[in-house]
């Protein structure tokens, strides 16, 4: 009766449930490696740079805001004049 439960359910053995454990962990991280973090993904997006202060900003709206906040005095550079990094 042992040896039939034993051929229904496949129980794995410690050593190898650990061999399994880790070759997942591996193919994970090599997936994580290759996409990048969320981090480097935000970092790309972030194109405008405020001349004054080196800010970054997402897009043109943040930086008009970012420049009445922070540099009111100077005026607000054309949107052209922003080259995408």
């Amino acid at each position: 009766q042992a040896a039939a439960q034993a051929a229904r359910r496949p129980y794995m053995v410690r050593g190898h449930a650990k061999e399994v454990a880790q070759q997942k962990n591996a193919a994970k991280q090599a997936a994580m490696k290759k996409s990048g973090t969320q981090k480097g993904a935000a970092e790309k997006k972030l194109n405008f740079l405020c001349p004054l202060c080196k800010s970054t900003m997402v897009n043109y709206i943040q930086m008009k805001q970012h420049y009445d906040s922070k540099h009111p005095k100077e005026r607000v550079p054309e949107e052209s004049s922003f080259a995408a990094s």
